[in-house]
């Protein structure tokens, strides 16, 4: 019987050997350091696939390159097309903006079901059309969660460049441990917390990565 994880193991193996054999690949330039190939060779290693249209795949889903409110820059693959700083335009939006009575800009439902439905993070992906697609949604905290699996960050950037890290990015996912409903999911992309999740209110402003 064969062994599928050996078999994708040893696919990936053989991909990232001839990433680095490859002239031009492995490396953008002779000058490129050490640290730039060992980064691409880990996001090579984790399954991402940068379809050069804004997005990268990774298994059954794909992603937005740059955050909400950032713009692809197609002649550099990058995410600095407007903006500038370390955010280039990245925006910072509520999970819901009212945490009042029956939360009804989020969801009317979400002491019961946490998911958001609505509100102006989930709302941005809902209402996104990008790359000849216009199914992009919220995360959920599992999906961001898998994102940054046995990354770190300057692997991450290599992938997604232009990442700000002074704000969490929203999951979808709310904390159903709060009988409130007052509070989400989200996920650190900073150099010192790089992949760790975190709970917030959600009338708190953080960033929003699309996914579909």
């Amino acid at each position: 019987m064969v062994n599928k994880s050996s078999v994708r193991s040893t696919v990936l193996l053989a991909a990232a050997l001839w990433f680095l054999a490859v002239p031009g690949v492995g490396c953008q330039s002779e000058g490129d350091s050490e640290e730039d190939t060992t980064a691409a060779l880990l996001v090579l290693l984790q399954g991402f696939v940068d379809n050069y249209n804004g997005t990268i795949t990774q298994g059954s889903v794909t992603w937005m390159k740059c955050a909400q409110g950032q713009v692809w820059n197609a002649g550099l693959n990058n995410c600095a097309g407007t903006g500038g700083g370390t955010t280039y335009g990245a925006l910072s939006l509520q999970f819901c903006s009212v945490l009042t009575g029956n939360y009804a800009d989020c969801t009317n439902s979400d002491t019961v079901t946490p998911t958001a439905t609505s509100g102006p993070a989930y709302d941005s992906c809902n209402n996104l059309s990008f790359a000849g697609y216009s199914d992009w949604r919220l995360p959920s905290k599992a999906e961001l969660e898998t994102l940054v699996a046995n990354l770190n960050r300057s692997a991450f950037l290599y992938a997604f460049p232009e990442t700000p890290d002074d704000k969490l990015f929203w999951s979808g996912t709310g904390n159903a441990d709060q009988s409130d409903g007052s509070e989400a999911y989200g996920v650190n992309f900073s150099e010192s917390k790089f992949g760790e999740t975190e709970i917030a209110t959600k009338d708190s402003v953080k960033y929003v990565r699309c996914v579909r």
